[in-house]
């Protein structure tokens, strides 16, 4: 009975210890704190909201962990480039894209572009990936797709 007893008590201790860390329910990535393997669509750029680029689709980031491999919708052209994270460090290497022409957003995308490369890491928070510069300043922010 004894065993029983400690068996129905070690999910609620569990529980209890989640709450006092500060537990947040969030989006299954980031309660993961899954970088990888999770579609991301880019929500603001440089502090201002991001409206959808040509296709109506807002930019996406996408990690691969199988082959360490970044790649994603930039805007108006498909992108993808090696990509390096420790701990909290994020470091894109040289990104690719397809040679497509939007008059629109290409403006658009060559910010974000700009600020894949000046990322030096991120943060997980509240549901949401932000990349950070070298100089700790917010370049870009992004919401699960």
């Amino acid at each position: 009975m004894r065993y029983l007893s400690m068996v129905m008590l070690l999910p609620l201790l569990g529980l209890a210890a989640w709450a006092q860390s500060g537990g947040t329910p969030e989006t299954p990535a980031a309660s993961r704190g899954s970088l990888q393997e999770t579609e991301w669509t880019l929500v603001e750029l440089d502090g201002a909201p991001v409206q959808a680029g040509s296709d109506r689709t807002a930019p996406t980031l996408q990690l691969s962990t199988a082959d360490q491999r970044a790649s994603g919708f930039a805007g108006c052209n498909r992108m993808t480039g090696g990509y390096e994270s420790t701990g909290e460090a994020l470091r894109f290497g040289a990104v690719v894209t397809t040679r497509m022409h939007c008059e629109a957003t290409m403006e658009l995308e060559q910010r974000y572009l700009a600020a894949i490369e000046a990322t030096r890491r991120y943060r997980l928070a509240g549901g949401m990936l932000e990349l950070i510069d070298g100089d700790g300043k917010l370049v870009a922010r992004f919401r699960t797709s």
